[in-house]
């Protein structure tokens, strides 16, 4: 299916390993021209090359998302570049590496406040573009009541970036702006958390792969496939929605 992506000007954050990564990719390989943003200078050099491969703009830069001066700097540096905005994926997360209340405001900064300002750059430049698409990514841990240890506010922030989506999604909708969200359940990529899981404790990583009625962990270009979808115009009708991606692994209905 021709996703009607070519053309369009889109945005990832995070967009260097993982998730992110996937999504650029997808969307270049889809003719969009892509900037991007992520902490390590090499790694955005080298996913930048490799997207210009494919035969897009493609632009970068390190910084931390939670800098707020550097991420509004960059983010002007990225849509001068792109010459306008129609996508914007806000993917930037963390796991949390603090404890009591320097935790969850670790949760909050990464987990919710700097997708919010993503949203109050982007909504803009989305309006004036064409066929604007805001999405985040989220996560199952949004339903969960029972976390691992440490990730009760990783939880609480994704949730409220769930809520966050459908504000957002009703008070756009009249100005030509989709918003969605994904959640995906765990994935599986090099580097990446549950590869670590896998090494350091291989019992809890077979049970996180056998909660997916798949019985399997999933693959960032599984999300990212979604992501194309939902930002496309082929979705034009799908605003306020919060796509689970998780082979089933949250055993509730999911309205």
């Amino acid at each position: 299916m021709d996703l009607d992506l070519k053309g369009k000007r889109a945005i990832v954050t995070g967009g260097t390993r993982g998730i992110g990564r996937a999504i650029a990719e997808r969307l270049a390989r889809e003719g969009a021209h892509v900037a991007l943003c992520a902490r390590t200078p090499a790694a955005v050099e080298e996913t930048v090359s490799h997207l210009r491969l494919l035969g897009v703009q493609a632009f970068g830069a390190a910084l931390d998302v939670r800098d707020s001066d550097a991420f509004r700097g960059w983010f002007a540096s990225a849509v001068e570049y792109l010459g306008g905005l129609d996508l914007a994926v806000s993917n930037v997360s963390t796991r949390p590496t603090m404890q009591g209340d320097e935790g969850w405001r670790e949760a909050f900064d990464t987990d919710f406040l700097q997708h919010k300002r993503m949203a109050d750059l982007a909504l803009p430049h989305l309006q004036a573009g064409r066929e604007g698409s805001l999405l985040f990514v989220s996560s199952i841990a949004s339903v969960l009541t029972v976390l691992p240890p440490g990730e009760d506010a990783y939880g609480a922030m994704k949730a409220a970036l769930v809520a966050l989506t459908g504000q957002l999604a009703a008070r756009h909708g009249a100005k030509g702006v989709r918003v969605n969200a994904v959640s995906p359940g765990p994935i599986l990529f090099p580097g990446g958390v549950w590869e670590q899981i896998r090494t350091a404790a291989p019992a809890l990583f077979e049970r996180a792969a056998a909660l997916s009625a798949l019985g399997r962990h999933g693959r960032p270009e599984e999300v990212a496939d979604a992501v194309a979808f939902l930002l496309s115009p082929r979705a034009s009708y799908i605003s306020g929605a919060n796509l689970r991606i998780d082979g089933a692994a949250v055993k509730t209905v999911n309205f």
